[in-house]
């Protein structure tokens, strides 16, 4: 069990103070984004699975989640918090839920009738998901309500939740990448509105055609990443943590919503130059959710490097500056090539790649000697060995998008007037291209994890 002394100097807390809130916002979300990402291949283009099947896999992420972070909280506040996790789960998912409980019109030239109606049987269906999610969590908490486990205290517990927030970017940026690769940016013709219906009330029914699925799809995931986003920040400016963290999560905020400004606009003017700014921007925010989640770790606040760690991260510190900037730049040679579809952007890119790599692979394994000189040094060489993977892999990617989903032709992107004459998508093309995107969002997330932990490291122990 952990100490129930105040500790106010790192922001450690009597477990028993966590209540259930803070464990029911990690749980709920954390459920809630998983049952997105299993929504969305339920319901992609090709695939719809009935709802008698998608249901009750729908529900398998939320008793899991449940399951495993539930013990955290003391016994006696088990099902309370699997109660009120239940019903976060099933607030959160009324975003998505919205598609299926309004009226489904047969083609998008209905919408200007039908936009914004709720089916007859919306709110029941609404009290039916919110009072099945509330269900399920509670018989997750009632099968671990007597297991042993150490209570977690609240700031465990915002750590949690700011990895959840990070990684609800994730689906994001991936739904993102396939609207570029398949060339579904203008699928949806108004910007704010998905024809003239509010986003969270797109009918399903629309989504049939794969270009609408895809862009209406990163936007609900827009709307997903932009709340809890915005519910971390709540929940670190009002805790016991550092400044620096706090400002971070405000600047988070802000640049969650200018990245929702730039996507508006994109679509709004159909603007190439806002697209690439867009995609390039996405990737810098991915990379801060990450750093935020670090630093609200346990393990940050607490490290004390020794002489030797200190002496290896201060040489760290160097080579990961320059291998950041370095994919910053590549970053957007990439984004050229990818929107512009210029020969020019794309030898820049496949050149620059080498010297990326090379810093990379430099800047690795300066951390992963860094984190051989001590235990305290344990955490940069993680992020070391992940970049070694990560960087190689995305090297091959590289290749691979090459060979099968690049062309030097500039297409018009079908917009809602021409969807119907569009060309079909390349499957394996677009999904070679898009695992190229997010593996170059991973690297840059990794590297800058890796720099802010040398920078850490290199200034040595606090003076107490």
């Amino acid at each position: 069990m952990t100490s129930t002394q105040e500790l106010p100097n790192t922001g450690h807390s009597n477990p028993q103070s966590a209540g259930v809130l803070a464990p029911a916002l990690s749980i709920g979300f954390g459920a809630a984004v998983l049952m997105w990402v299993v929504a969305w291949i339920l319901h992609m283009p090709g695939v719809r699975v009935s709802n008698s099947i998608a249901i009750p896999m729908l529900l398998v992420p939320l008793l899991a989640m449940c399951m495993l972070w539930i013990p955290g909280v003391p016994p006696s506040k088990r099902v309370k918090a699997g109660a009120v996790s239940g019903l976060v789960a099933g607030l959160v998912n009324l975003l998505i839920l919205g598609s299926f409980i309004t009226e489904q019109p047969e083609s998008t030239a209905e919408m200007s009738e039908k936009a914004n109606s709720l089916a007859p049987n919306a709110f029941v269906v609404i009290l039916g998901s919110i009072t099945v999610s509330i269900v399920v969590a509670l018989l997750a908490s009632l099968i671990v309500r007597g297991k042993q486990f150490e209570t977690l205290e609240s700031r465990k517990w915002l750590s949690r939740f700011a990895w959840v927030t990070a990684l609800t970017y994730i689906p994001l940026i991936a739904v993102g990448g396939a609207v570029t690769s398949t060339d579904s940016g203008l699928a949806v013709p108004d910007a704010v509105t998905s024809y003239g219906a509010i986003s969270v009330l797109f009918p399903l029914k629309l989504m049939a055609e794969p270009r609408i699925f895809l862009e209406h799809s990163h936007r609900l995931f827009g709307t997903l990443a932009g709340f809890t986003t915005i519910v971390l920040m709540l929940r670190v400016v009002i805790s016991r943590v550092q400044t620096l963290p706090k400002v971070l999560s405000i600047v988070l905020f802000l640049a969650v919503s200018a990245q929702g400004i730039l996507g508006i606009v994109r679509v709004a003017d159909a603007s190439t130059a806002f697209a690439i700014i867009h995609g390039v921007f996405a990737q810098l925010v991915f990379a801060l959710a990450f750093v935020i989640a670090i630093m609200l770790t346990r393990t940050w606040m607490e490290t004390s490097p020794s002489e030797a760690v200190v002496a290896n991260a201060k040489k760290a510190r160097t080579v990961m500056i320059l291998a950041f900037i370095a994919l910053c730049i590549q970053l957007v040679f990439g984004a050229l090539t990818r929107h512009m579809h210029s020969s020019h952007a794309m030898l820049s890119h496949m050149g620059f790649a080498f010297i990326v790599m090379s810093l990379v692979i430099i800047g690795g394994a300066f951390c992963i000697r860094a984190g051989k000189a001590d235990p305290s040094g344990k955490p940069i060489r993680i992020f070391g060995i992940l970049m070694h993977g990560i960087v190689t892999w995305q090297f091959a990617l590289g290749f691979a998008t090459l060979s099968l989903a690049w062309t030097s032709d500039n297409p018009d992107l079908p917009t809602a007037d021409t969807l119907h004459k569009a060309d079909a998508i390349d499957p394996i093309g677009a999904l070679v291209a898009t695992l190229h995107q997010v593996s170059g969002a991973a690297l840059l997330a990794t590297t800058a994890c890796a720099l802010v932990w040398a920078i850490k490291l290199a200034r040595g122990p606090k003076i107490k």
